[in-house]
């Protein structure tokens, strides 16, 4: 398998965007995603980049202070960036291993005991119903 491309290529700073954004769970004020790391001039500049790239929109506007301002909001989902992270650097991973094996170690290798407990039970599971699918069609 060749590099895989990665669909999301941000920025440090719109990176950092898009996880405030998240981790709000609702529109924000470029003022709102302004914080000690992230000067208020920087966010203005970088949801301009971000909207072009699609990455942000504008979905209502709220009072700031006395103006109008906009509220920003991520147009891509926390769980499609981290999965085309995943791809991208399994697609520099060891070979030796097949890929659906990495990506599972991948996938799980964060993972405290409980919810590690809790996936590998859903990939017994799937695993079971799938080798019982393919007994059934070689038959």
């Amino acid at each position: 398998m060749g590099s895989v491309k990665r669909k999301y290529q941000l920025a440090k700073r719109e990176e950092d965007i898009l996880y405030v954004l998240w981790s709000a769970g609702r529109p924000l004020l470029a003022s709102e995603i302004a914080n000690d790391d992230l000067q208020l001039s920087t966010v203005h500049t970088t949801l301009k980049r971000m909207m072009r790239k699609r990455l942000v929109e504008v979905v209502d506007f709220a009072k700031s202070g006395n103006v109008f301002g906009r509220c920003y909001e991520a147009a891509i989902t926390l769980e499609e960036y981290e999965k085309d992270k995943l791809y991208a650097s399994h697609a520099k991973a060891d070979r030796s291993k097949s890929d659906i094996v990495s990506v599972a170690e991948a996938l799980l290798k964060g993972a405290d005991n409980e919810r590690l407990i809790q996936e590998l039970d859903g990939l017994e599971e799937l695993i079971k119903a799938r080798r019982e699918k393919i007994k059934q069609e070689g038959q």
